[in-house]
């Protein structure tokens, strides 16, 4: 007579607890990823100044001044966004320790600041050696 035994069952690890698992951690993952958001929500107003005075600039600076509709002059000569590229590197040239400083006005254009950096990198200036100032005080 044959008695029937059962053979022993395999050990091994069982593949759909673990996919339970990793299907959970993953819905969790998806729901408390941060989504890109606005990065600016407040409307933020700069204080302004009308009693501190500013110093006067180093004579080894020139001045770059941007007006509210994007004209530019540089050292009080009126240049055209063209030609400042090659005014930078006559400059360049010419008195090599003189250093650029960039003036704008509160309402001139963020495309057209950009177009000046792009251009003095270009020419050669680094960019953290530009120093910048905003005037408040023009006309909005």
């Amino acid at each position: 007579m044959v008695i029937y035994t059962r053979k022993p069952a395999a050990m091994g690890i069982s593949i759909v607890p673990m996919l339970d698992i990793l299907t959970i951690l993953l819905i969790f993952f998806i729901v408390h990823t941060e989504f890109k958001r606005q990065v600016s929500v407040l409307d933020i107003t700069l204080p302004q100044t009308h009693n501190i005075a500013g110093e006067k600039g180093d004579k080894n600076q020139i001045l770059l001044e941007v007006a509210d509709d994007g004209t530019l002059a540089l050292d009080g000569n009126i240049i055209t966004l063209d030609k400042l590229s090659a005014a930078v590197h006559e400059l360049r040239n010419t008195h090599p320790d003189t250093k650029v400083q960039v003036s704008a006005a509160r309402g001139a254009s963020m495309g057209r600041f950009i177009q000046i950096m792009d251009i003095l990198t270009a020419a050669g200036l680094p960019v953290d050696e530009v120093p910048v100032r905003i005037d408040y005080q023009s006309a909005p």
